[in-house]
């Protein structure tokens, strides 16, 4: 009786490993083994590309927004103005904010359409942005006083023209920037001081005049003046990786870049 419990045990026993073996098998197969490499390999470029068109998407929107300010105000103070003195500044915006816009609608096209050649083109005007910014900052003496002649040129405008709105909101825009008030810096004092930051003290009424700023701002700048232009430039590498990559992504065969080159399939 004992031997017939212990041969019907084994048998089961048997019957069961019979049974495991040929699912142990197929799930450790080289097929199997590739179908999951595929699988995983899908899974982590769908995450980079995502996080590569999510950083291209946020530089975008941000060069669209600046680019159509720059633009907007290049355009109305040359069709306004036309006879005042702007040292060229009106021009500069305009083909500031053009540039702007067109690497903005490039990387659009190439990031979100999955357009290789406009991918292409967006990295090399990104290129181009960050050889201007470099030269900007070695010729920082020159650019210095062209920004001197361009306040001086709004504020003119602004005093002789009982105040622009545009103009007003342009030098808005430089008085919190760069921390200062007018030519005169004392607020409640200078023509333009509903333009200047709002004093909380008496100390506060006591700024530097901006052209005295300007003169040397690529230099000793105000922290938020240089933040922006050093953000500037580590939001364009950032985003000159991402479109690298996703370049990369683009143009490489899925089925090259996922299937391992020593794994058999029998």
């Amino acid at each position: 009786m004992r031997h017939q419990i212990g041969a019907s045990s084994t048998l089961q026993e048997t019957r069961a490993e019979r049974k495991l073996q040929p699912r142990s098998s197929k799930i450790n197969s080289p097929l199997n083994k590739l179908h999951l490499h595929i699988f995983s390999g899908f899974i982590m470029m769908a995450v980079c590309g995502i996080l590569c068109k999510s950083v291209i998407l946020i530089f975008n929107i941000l060069y669209t927004v600046v680019g159509l300010a720059f633009l907007g105000v290049g355009v109305w103070l040359r069709a306004r103005y036309p006879d005042f003195p702007s040292g060229s500044g009106d021009y500069v915006l305009i083909a500031v904010g053009i540039v702007m816009l067109i690497t903005a609608i490039t990387g659009d096209i190439g990031g979100c359409g999955n357009k290789s050649s406009s991918l292409a083109t967006f990295c090399v005007l990104l290129v181009v942005l960050m050889a201007a910014q470099l030269a900007l900052y070695v010729q920082r003496e020159k650019v210095d006083h062209r920004l001197v002649e361009f306040y001086v040129f709004l504020y003119t405008i602004y005093i002789t023209t009982a105040g622009d709105p545009v103009v007003g909101g342009t030098l808005r825009v430089i008085h919190y920037t760069m921390d200062c008030c007018g030519a005169l810096g004392v607020v409640g004092v200078d023509p333009i001081s509903h333009t200047c930051p709002e004093p909380s003290g008496f100390l506060d009424h006591f700024k530097s005049p901006c052209p005295t700023v300007l003169v040397d701002v690529m230099g000793k700048g105000p922290p938020l003046a240089m933040g922006i232009f050093y953000g500037n430039a580590v939001l364009m590498v950032a985003t000159l990786a991402a479109a690298g990559i996703l370049l990369g992504l683009q143009r490489k065969p899925m089925t090259h870049q996922l299937l391992p080159q020593n794994i058999g399939v029998y």
